[in-house]
Parts: C-alpha cells; sequence; structure tokens
C-alpha cells in the first residue's frame, strides 16, 4: 500500500499569498516530513514567469507531491475568469492533482455553468476541480456542493470537505458519508477549541483565520468526520492559527508540530 498523502497547507505560513515563497513552501513541507503541500497561486503577486520552474524543480528535488493550488474564487458576473484557468494552467505546469474553488456566484445555474468550465480546463490539466462548500459563500451547506457536482458530473469534478466549514455550518459527521467516493479526490483537516454555528460573518473570517488547531488538539467531532471519509484518502492540514503562529514562530517548526500531532492523531484513531 502506498503511503496515504498528508499536505502542508498554505495557509499555515498565514497570508493571501502566504509570507513565504511557494518554492520555500515546498523546502518547510519536506524539511518537516511531509510527502506533499499544498500552494497559494496568485498569478502577478506571488507566481511570475520564472516560479513554476523553480517550483516544479524543488518538487522533483524534494520527491514531494502537490497536493492542491488554491484559491479559485467565482466571483458574481456569469463569465469564465481567465485568470482562474492561469491558475488551473500553473498546476498542471507543476503537476498539481487537485484545485480549489469557492464561489460567491449566488445563481446556482450559473454556478454550475462556471464550474463546468473549470471542470474542463482542470481535466486537461490533469487535475480534479474540487467545490468547497462554506457559510461564508454562495456554496454554503454540503447540499449545495452536492447539487452542483452532481448536476454538472464531469469526470475531474469533486468535493472538497474541511471540518471547520462543516461544523460551523451546523452539518453532523455523519452526513460526510453522503458524498459519493468518486467526488472524493481530497480533504482537509482541522480542529476547532469550540463546537458550533457561527453566523457573523466577521467572526467566521477571523476564526477560519485564527482559530485552527491540529486534529485531536480541540473539542469538535473531527475523529468522527475523519472516519466518515476514506481511510487513505489525501489529506491536507488547513491549521491557520494564531496559536500555532505565535507558538511556533519558525515555520519549519510550526510544520513540524503540526504534522507530529496529526501523526499522533491519525495513529490514536487507527488504534480505536
Amino acid at each position: 500500500m502506498s503511503e496515504r498523502l498528508i499536505a502542508l497547507a498554505s495557509g499555515v505560513h498565514d497570508g493571501n499569498p502566504p509570507k513565504v515563497s511557494a518554492a520555500d513552501m515546498v523546502r518547510i513541507a519536506a524539511g518537516a516530513g511531509y510527502n506533499s503541500v499544498g500552494l497559494w497561486v496568485a498569478p502577478g503577486e506571488n507566481w511570475r514567469s520564472s516560479t513554476s520552474g523553480e517550483v516544479s524543480a524543488v518538487l522533483r528535488e524534494t520527491r514531494l507531491i502537490a497536493l492542491d493550488v488554491e484559491v479559485i474564487w467565482l466571483q458574481p458576473g456569469g463569465k469564465p475568469d481567465p485568470m482562474h484557468h492561469e491558475i488551473i494552467a500553473i498546476g498542471g505546469e507543476i503537476g498539481a492533482k487537485n484545485c480549489l474553488i469557492v464561489s460567491s456566484e449566488p445563481n446556482h445555474e450559473i454556478t454550475k455553468y462556471l464550474y463546468e468550465d473549470l471542470c474542463e480546463h482542470a481535466g486537461r490539466a490533469g487535475m480534479r476541480a474540487c467545490l468547497e462548500y462554506m457559510a461564508v459563500t454562495e456554496v454554503k451547506t454540503l447540499d449545495d456542493a452536492l447539487d452542483i457536482v452532481n448536476a454538472v458530473n464531469h469526470p475531474a469534478g469533486g468535493i472538497l470537505v474541511d471540518p471547520f466549514h462543516h461544523e460551523r455550518i451546523g452539518h453532523k459527521p455523519e452526513k460526510i458519508r453522503e458524498i459519493p467516493e468518486h467526488w472524493l479526490s481530497y480533504a482537509q483537516l482541522c480542529d476547532m477549541p469550540e463546537c458550533g454555528v457561527i453566523t457573523d460573518p466577521d467572526a467566521y473570517l477571523v476564526d477560519a483565520i485564527d482559530g485552527r488547531l491540529a486534529p485531536g488538539e480541540g473539542s469538535i467531532p473531527v475523529d468522527a468526520m475523519a472516519r466518515a471519509l476514506p481511510p487513505e484518502l489525501p489529506i491536507s492540514l488547513e491549521i491557520r492559527s494564531r496559536h500555532y503562529r505565535e507558538q511556533y514562530r519558525d515555520p519549519l517548526e510550526r510544520a513540524r508540530v503540526i504534522l507530529e500531532r496529526t501523526r499522533a492523531f491519525l495513529t490514536n484513531m487507527d488504534e480505536n
């Protein structure tokens, strides 16, 4: 059996784009013991014409896999965005497995049209187009995501589960089992100090950026969520956390501690 992919998510090293370069994200992930990495791709900001070559070289050198590139954020308007196509093309150049998509388009029929366009581009690039649901977007619930992805029914499609958003919208862990396995390409993993729904958008976003913990360190039923996913599904450790930024200021140490605690959580889950 091949080793499960566990990625260092780009958000661990705070900022949009992150404060470390894409190539350094790969180096940090490799140095901390990960076998894959997530990368923030913002053409013209953190991603220049030479970045793909540099990142590809570091991925080859470290033998890491780019699990995903993010973020493609659909905006109201109804027209495909060339910038989104560029992000997917960059993902294809570096061999990324997935691209992360969220949507602020309120009309789900338009969202389906835009999502299908992204699936077409992702498929040609050898990637999966994974739609994430979260309460502060217009694809708020798992039911919303299922409606869109099932309607488009593209082989490159997918749904991304993040325990933070799953909990904050009020879903039970078992609801994850409603996702057909063929729509799962990878999932995110995290914990939080407190359970429950957050209705204030500003508080929600602050909590999403500052309030996360490593799996098993908080109060939400992340173990039940993890058990609801296929056992060897690749995971991205989306630990955007003020606690970790302040406690472990060195990015390499932060990444290493998060991985160690996640592995302990997964081992404990397997044993129980």
